[in-house]
């Protein structure tokens, strides 16, 4: 068959641009065997308290003071070391709603309500709410908590059934995930009796997610005064202690708790150091006094090297 001559530029052409499209694909097959990009943690960023053995907290605390186990490696020369004060707030507040503890609810509510109208709360601090009743939890309000629209949401508040705390605290995570202040201290605040009746997600997923953002958890045990402890109280025990943060058992002064949380959270350390070696996975983690042994602290017992 006979090509025309505009039928034989066009097959010229498309030959052409067949050849260069080839030829840039060898190029960046080439190119991307040489240089391939890795992505990995390479500084590692951990919050701490530091007390002696009567639980006083220590607010003079020097770098030399302290190494970190990691995965059984000695850390003892830190890229960075502050006191966390200079870290503004993440918080969310956990609200447990379900039928469990009804009777608590209305106290509660209000002493959350009086701790976040009341406290001194520095420019870049975010406060978010966190209910939990029924099938899922709700957000009741987001990093400003101070409204109008967040106090009618509290008012409104009622004990709803199941309890999906383990999906409550996961869905807290992602919270202080998003849009994250890089030098935030991000923490939860739990109100809860600790037990779960409906989650999807389990306390393996909840603690990994709270020690990676390194988000310590503090439990404030909201069983009824009538019901006999059990296992509810050693999961909020669990939560507290795996992420660094404090358990506080039930019929205790709410107000004052939430005094020394806030407290507890701006008389800690951030300190960080280089990733001592390209890994992946999960790696533990500790904090070890160097010149006296009488020191104790507080901190997330584990982190995700991918993260």
């Amino acid at each position: 068959m006979q090509l025309s001559a505009r039928q034989r530029v066009a097959l010229f052409l498309f030959s052409v641009l067949v050849a260069v499209v080839l030829s840039s694909i060898s190029l960046y097959a080439a190119d991307n065997s040489e240089y391939t990009i890795h992505s990995s943690v390479n500084e590692v960023r951990l919050a701490f308290a530091a007390s002696d053995r009567q639980g006083r907290v220590i607010k003079s605390l020097r770098e030399s003071d302290v190494a970190v186990a990691d995965n059984g490696t000695i850390i003892r020369h830190f890229r960075s070391f502050r006191a966390a004060s200079e870290s503004p707030l993440d918080l969310v507040i956990l609200l447990d709603a379900s039928d469990s503890v009804a009777a608590q609810m209305p106290q509660e509510i209000a002493e959350v309500k009086s701790f976040v109208e009341n406290s001194k709360w520095g420019e870049r601090d975010r406060v978010s709410i966190l209910a939990f009743g029924g099938v899922r939890p709700m957000l009741l309000c987001a990093r400003n908590c101070k409204t109008q629209i967040a106090q009618t949401r509290l008012n409104s508040l009622r004990a709803n059934g199941a309890t999906p705390l383990y999906d409550a605290l996961f869905e807290a995570a992602e919270i202080l995930r998003e849009d994250r202040d890089p030098e935030s201290r991000p923490a939860m605040i739990l109100f809860s009796d600790g037990v779960d009746t409906i989650s999807i997600h389990g306390i393996p997923d909840v603690t990994e997610a709270a020690q990676n953002l390194q988000s310590a958890i503090y439990s404030i045990n909201s069983r009824s005064k009538k019901a006999i402890a059990g296992r509810g109280d050693a999961i909020l025990d669990y939560l507290a202690g795996s992420t660094g943060g404090l358990s506080f058992p039930p019929e205790q002064d709410v107000p004052e708790v939430l005094r020394m949380v806030l407290a507890d959270l701006r008389s800690g350390y951030v300190l960080t150091y280089e990733l001592p070696e390209q890994t992946t996975g999960q790696r533990s983690v500790r904090i070890l006094p160097t010149s006296d042994p009488k020191l104790q602290f507080r901190s997330r017992q584990a982190y995700d090297a991918n993260e």
